[in-house]
């Protein structure tokens, strides 16, 4: 067994007059060396000449298909032969686990590879002749058939009891996958839901301002609001008698709502907050006077006066 010195660093005390610190050391130490993986390096060598040779293939296939096509574009076209059976083997290798997966990926690269075969065998046959044909064909298949070597070497086969248990953990991981897909959907859906209807509000909310707004002249004054608050608190409420179905109490009218009436009155903003904080003792002076000076510009947007 080989043996490799490896250089690390450790910290140890230096103490100088007196003082102690921790310093970095360094120090060797001997580490076996592994040894190469042949079956891996060989896998890579075969892997790596079948590409070479499929890269050849491509441009025979190319070449030969174009011409068939008239050139130019062609050309272009007929990369797509030999390209296309080759994207497949990527799914034939990510399925390597899954011999059912696996199936279908194999099936049609072998079919894509054969209508190339079939097209390069045309050409051949209206170029010089079936042996012309029969060979420029088979530079397809034979870079197919190496494939197929090559993945027969890597693939996985499992137990049928080990297949189970891999398609069990595969559909938990795809079941998890689908679960946070359908709530990413449905967070978003949400999302927008929430957005719409804030939006919504926030329209209603300015039409009703100038709703209000433009018909201010028609909207009772403030002596008259004043009349029916002190009405209403001195009225005894009716005791519900059997059989009979109870009536929600009238809902006292929001601050933007008195704002707007002692503004359209002819209050100015000092005084209409001083209103309304004498009818709605219990509201914060600072959202009184907000209200009061939103309730003002959308007035003045309107073009109340």
């Amino acid at each position: 067994m080989k043996f490799l010195e490896e250089v690390r660093t450790r910290l140890v005390d230096r103490t100088i007059d007196g003082t102690t610190n921790q310093v970095s050391e360094p120090y060797t130490v001997r580490m076996p060396k592994l040894p190469r993986d042949k079956d891996q390096m060989a896998l890579i060598g075969v892997s790596g000449l079948v590409l070479a040779l499929t890269l050849v293939a491509i441009i025979w296939s190319t070449h030969s298909i174009g011409t068939l096509l008239g050139g130019g574009v062609g050309y272009a076209a007929g990369v797509v032969f030999d390209v296309a059976w080759l994207a497949v083997l990527l799914l034939e290798w990510m399925a390597r686990f899954d011999p059912a997966k696996r199936e279908f990926p194999r099936k049609v690269g072998w079919g894509l590879a054969l209508v190339a075969a079939g097209a390069i065998f045309l050409e051949g046959m209206l170029a010089g002749g079936w042996q012309m044909a029969t060979v420029g064909a088979a530079v397809s298949v034979v870079a197919k058939i190496l494939w197929w070597a090559v993945f027969k070497h890597i693939d996985k086969d499992l137990s049928p009891a080990d297949s189970q248990w891999v398609a069990a953990e595969m559909s938990k991981a795809n079941a998890k996958l689908a679960i946070a897909g359908v709530r990413r959907q449905a967070a978003k859906a949400e999302v927008a839901a929430r957005l719409e209807l804030l939006a919504a509000e926030r329209d209603l909310n300015e039409i009703a301002g100038l709703d209000h707004s433009a018909g201010a002249h028609e909207v009772i004054g403030a002596e008259q609001v004043r009349e029916h608050d002190q009405a209403s608190r001195h009225r005894e409420p009716e005791l519900n008698r059997a059989n009979t179905v109870h009536e929600p109490a009238e809902q006292a009218p929001s601050l933007a709502h008195l704002a707007r009436v002692e503004l359209t009155s002819g209050a100015s903003n000092p005084d209409a907050v001083e209103a309304i904080l004498q009818r709605v003792p219990t509201a914060k002076p600072a959202s009184v006077e907000a209200t009061v000076r939103r309730e003002r510009n959308r007035l003045d947007s309107a073009g109340y006066r």
